[in-house]
């Protein structure tokens, strides 16, 4: 029998890779989506590419929910889809640059949002939902004041230590950190004083890089955040050798090592009631530069260089320090390396825009 899996957020960078994941491994996938056009031009896509889903097109469908932060925002789709056996909540804001208050760009929208689904299980499909996997993220368990502290390592077990009061009126980054902890904690608390029959596991991933689920996608003048990063890498002028990319240092993960993540708590009853943290390796704009350069020779002369050699240093005291061998014990996944999630990501935005 084919388990139907409810995947918010479905239009999602991350959720794309999701569904095909999903749909990978037989299972039927609904996706909430905010606008039928985003429906229709995704059945369409994935249709292209999946022979089971030409030959059954119900094994992919959209529902719209405009707001994932109004009230009972989920509460339809959980009355009027039944036998609903997993539920992947995905769906997050991520929009810097909005000119409203930081607590209706982020925090509310995440809080509610995750509350919204929690609760619509447990009112509509308590007794068929057996996991729930929410999309969370390395900013619910990073230190921000404890970056670059080679002392402090950052594990599945630690959680962010700002609280929204740390905010300031434009301060976007903290605002967007502090709502993922609050989403994230919310989600545990609802567990915690709910007592809902489901499981619950949630998925950290830092920087997500890797392609676009299509090419279409790659050919936008701005990408989402993460993966915009190597799409302005792509746009530096040789050889600016005067600017070491030492502006931003992390850590990063996959975009197809997260999307399996998201969907081994169904296949695996061990992984229920855990935090994976998700990440493949510290990297930094000039590391990813570096990349570029070995890989596409022609691109040599017309895009920066940087500094390479200072790529080990640079990294060794701003790359925050991390452990996440729970996690890769736990799953058993081993992680895409750096250079594959890169080399995949130029390819594409090269092959889309020619």
């Amino acid at each position: 029998m084919v388990s139907n899996v409810l995947l918010t957020g479905a239009s999602g960078y991350i959720a794309q890779h999701v569904t095909s994941e999903l749909l990978s491994h037989g299972f039927r996938v609904i996706g909430t989506v905010r606008r039928q056009e985003q429906a229709d031009q995704l059945h369409k896509q994935f249709s292209e590419e999946n022979p089971a889903l030409q030959k059954d097109p119900s094994l992919l469908t959209y529902v719209l929910v405009p707001d994932i932060g109004a009230p009972d925002a989920f509460d339809e789709v959980l009355k009027s889809t039944p036998d609903i056996t997993y539920v992947l909540h995905t769906a997050s804001p991520l929009i810097f640059n909005d000119d409203r208050a930081l607590e209706d760009v982020y925090l509310r929208p995440a809080v509610e949002g995750t509350k919204n689904i929690l609760s619509a299980i447990k009112k509509f499909a308590n007794d068929s939902v057996k996991n729930v996997v929410v999309t969370s993220s390395f900013a619910a368990l990073m230190n921000p004041d404890k970056f670059e502290d080679k002392s402090f390592i950052h594990t599945e077990k630690v959680w962010n230590n700002k609280t929204w009061d740390d905010t300031k009126p434009r301060d976007e980054f903290l605002g967007y950190v502090v709502s993922k902890k609050e989403a994230e904690k919310a989600a545990w608390d609802f567990v915690k004083k709910e007592t809902p029959n489901f499981k619950l596991t949630t998925v950290n991933p830092s920087y997500v890089f890797g392609p676009q689920k299509f090419d279409v996608a790659a050919r936008k003048e701005s990408l989402n955040a993460s993966a915009e990063i190597v799409n302005l890498l792509l746009r530096t002028k040789y050889p600016s050798d005067e600017k070491l990319f030492d502006d931003l240092v992390s850590i990063s993960v996959d975009v197809r090592d997260v999307a399996l993540y998201h969907v081994l708590p169904l296949l695996d009853a061990d992984l229920a009631s855990k935090r994976l943290f998700v990440v493949q390796s510290k990297f930094s704009a000039q590391r990813i530069l570096n990349i570029i350069n070995e890989n596409f020779p022609e691109l040599k002369g017309k895009i920066a260089v940087g500094k390479p050699e200072e790529t080990a240093r640079l990294e060794a005291i701003k790359g925050p320090e991390y452990n996440n061998s729970l996690s890769i014990a736990l799953t058993g996944v081993d992680p895409i390396p750096l250079e594959k999630t890169i080399v995949d990501s130029v390819k594409q935005i090269l092959r889309a825009n020619k």
